[in-house]
């Protein structure tokens, strides 16, 4: 296969192509990162968008969240799960809802969202796990389930070199990115963090996505990084396909387990991912 390198500008208009959000979404991430936001007004701006308020009530009475009471506004549910959460499931319905529902380059959209809602659940367990605090278990599931969504762009846009790029890395028996990064001149985990800012979110989840599996050895890994790797690796496992590159070094430090120790709690995984699921259904 020959070359096809992207350049920054052609890259940016394949972001570009990206949908963006709902205006009532938009408003949602805008109130919520505002300190002096009234809630008052963010609940009348989630009810104003009745599909919004019906697909925010089906999550937040889902085993997702396991409250012991059933929700019936978003006031009682801004109250039960805490502005930041609510702005992410926010968040997660528009990224869901801006996948295209068919491609020419044979990418199956639904099993992609399974695999990505299933790294972002294993992503967030994970995070809770290692003790990471609400917001960074957020961040984590936000990061798990974006982290492949530069493999959507390829394929939208670049249907054709998408499909002899999957071929080659099965010729190879080499993981996507490394060939892409050899033909490309880029990776999918480059144009998934380059979407994540596209939609304004918090550039730790970018770098988190853009990082978690090609960082250098000057670049820092954090614990969200390794997190996101752990939780790919996971759910491979689980899938019964091959784990990603070797365990970083910084694994064990940054989560407080090696990947082997995680692995004897499969069963506590697939919970996790089978919450996720109701993203589905939504």
């Amino acid at each position: 296969m020959q070359s096809a390198h992207l350049d920054e500008a052609k890259i940016a208009d394949m972001i570009e192509s990206m949908p963006a959000f709902p205006k009532s979404v938009q408003q949602v991430l805008a109130l919520a990162d505002d300190i002096n936001c009234n809630p008052r007004e963010l609940v009348r701006v989630v009810e104003h968008d009745p599909v919004l308020t019906g697909r925010m009530l089906k999550v937040v009475n889902s085993a997702y969240f396991g409250l012991s009471r059933r929700i019936s506004s978003v006031k009682e549910a801004l109250a039960f799960i805490g502005l930041n959460t609510l702005k992410n499931v926010a968040l997660t319905l528009a990224a869901v809802g801006a996948l295209p529902t068919d491609n020419r380059a044979g990418l199956k959209m639904d099993d992609f969202l399974e695999n990505s809602l299933a790294v972002g659940g294993t992503c967030r367990w994970l995070a809770s796990r290692a003790g990471l605090g609400i917001r960074d278990s957020d961040r984590a599931f936000l990061a798990g389930l974006l982290h492949d969504f530069g493999t959507v762009v390829l394929a939208l846009q670049l249907p054709d070199v998408f499909r002899e790029l999957r071929t080659l890395a099965t010729q190879m028996e080499r993981e996507h990115y490394a060939v892409e990064m050899r033909v490309l001149g880029t990776h999918n985990f480059e144009l998934g963090a380059q979407v994540a800012e596209k939609w304004q979110l918090e550039q730790t989840i970018a770098e988190t996505i853009r990082f978690h599996r090609v960082s250098s050895e000057d670049q820092e890994r954090t614990p969200l990084m390794d997190c996101l790797w752990a939780s790919v690796a996971l759910v491979r496992e689980i899938n019964g396909s091959p784990i990603p590159d070797a365990e970083p070094a910084s694994l064990q430090d940054n989560i407080g387990a090696a990947y082997l120790n995680l692995i004897e709690e499969r069963e506590a995984v697939e919970q996790a991912i089978e919450r996720t699921q109701i993203f589905r259904a939504v």
